[in-house]
């Protein structure tokens, strides 16, 4: 049995830098916030937003697992002018000083094309009139309720569930989102109106839009979850995969609930109970999907349960069985970062490989039940799907069969 521990002296565990670029304020109402992510460059956004006294703030701790706009965007690989209250009749004022900050940023490096985002609804109208006025603008989204505004550019409008149909029917450049919300505000981690989902997916669907437009920035994601899981399963750097995820990442194993939420949590899963405490592990790639800002990745996760591995059995005192198990995991980056795992497994067949749990349970009416659980068995069959028969526990061979 190979000992893994963790040595903050060693070389692989000295400090790496998170993306760090303090935001520059041009005037008291517009601040520009360069790229966070690790290339640094990118292009730019224009993002307006709503004055603190307009939105009803949570009675929650705000959500550190989603940033404001701001920071959101630029983690994204792009930099930012966020405009905050500003009035009708100064917009297109801030939009020229906006968009002159951006051109004069070295690390934006798209000078001729930028997006607008506007996040206080109050302003889709009056912005969109300004935004007609400099070719420069090429892609504009608005949140709120409100008939789509007449411009000749890409649009995409995230509409509240109480919103009219637009004026302006959608064309080949219009696209048109609704949400349950009746608060545009569903998509600001600090108001009351706050929708994590809903938040999520308008985002997702903002962030598609918006790289087609300006085109880019992309990243290989492939490329990125290779190196975080390098770093986590054969380097065994602590330091190394915590540099390849966002300021506040988190992970989730569904099955047990173990993980980190936040920068600070996570460190001390991975130091504690994970990265260290793993046995050697053999990940067997059987397919990987690479989306827009995603990666599904399907594989076989091989260890020998020759020691306490409490983020998989908690509470178990090692085995010494071979545990092959079938994973999924489901990958979020924000930019060329992970922001969140969502690994997913089925437990059962954890628990019958390590031969805790029972093939038969006895029944309160007499007899036994034996448990629809597969072992290894679901391993095998995902890998050769030809290795054993389909739709054996339905048999009534399978059922009545009696353990030996």
């Amino acid at each position: 049995m190979k000992a893994y521990s963790y040595h903050p002296c060693s070389e692989n565990e000295q400090p790496v830098p998170i993306p760090s670029a303090p935001a520059i304020k041009i005037t008291e109402n517009i601040l520009l916030q360069p790229p966070l992510s690790r290339r640094g460059t990118g292009p730019g956004l224009i993002l307006f937003l709503s004055s603190p006294d307009r939105i009803l703030p949570s009675s929650k701790t705000p959500h550190l697992l989603d940033p404001e706009p701001t920071t959101k965007w630029a983690e994204e690989g792009y930099g930012v002018t966020s405009i905050t209250g500003v009035e009708s009749s100064d917009i297109e004022q801030a939009l020229t000083k906006a968009l002159d900050a951006l051109q004069n940023l070295e690390q934006v490096d798209t000078k001729d094309k930028f997006g607008v985002i506007v996040y206080e609804p109050k302003l889709v109208f009056p912005v969109s009139e300004a935004v007609a006025k400099d070719p420069r603008l090429v892609a504009y989204v608005g949140y709120g309720s409100f008939a789509s505004p007449a411009l000749t550019i890409p649009i995409t409008l995230h509409l509240t569930a109480n919103a009219p149909r637009p004026v302006n029917p959608p064309s080949t450049v219009t696209k048109v989102y609704t949400y349950y919300s009746t608060s545009a505000f569903f998509v600001l981690p600090q108001s009351s109106k706050y929708d994590p989902g809903a938040s999520s997916q308008a985002h997702n669907r903002t962030l598609a839009f918006i790289r087609k437009a300006l085109g880019g920035p992309t990243f290989d994601l492939d490329a990125i979850w290779e190196e975080h899981c390098y770093y986590e399963f054969e380097l065994k750097s602590l330091a190394k995969t915590m540099a390849t995820m966002v300021a506040e990442p988190y992970v989730n194993h569904i099955p047990t609930m173990t993980g980190g939420i936040g920068r600070e949590q996570l460190t001390a899963f991975y130091r504690d109970h994970f990265i260290f405490a793993n046995p050697d592990v053999v990940l067997q790639p059987i397919s990987r999907t690479v989306g827009l800002d995603r990666v599904v990745d399907e594989f076989v996760f091989e260890l020998t349960h020759d020691r306490v591995v409490d983020w998989l059995l908690p509470g178990v005192q090692p085995t010494g069985k071979k545990l092959l198990i079938p994973m999924t995991a489901i990958v979020a980056f924000r930019g060329d970062r992970l922001y969140n795992e969502h690994i997913h497994w089925d437990q059962a067949t954890v628990l019958r490989q390590a031969g805790i749990l029972p093939t038969h349970l006895p029944l309160p009416s007499g007899g036994s039940l034996r448990l629809p659980v597969a072992g290894v068995e679901s391993a095998e069959m995902l890998s050769d799907p030809s290795s054993h028969n389909s739709n054996e526990m339905m048999s009534s061979e399978w059922i009545e069969a009696k353990t030996t």
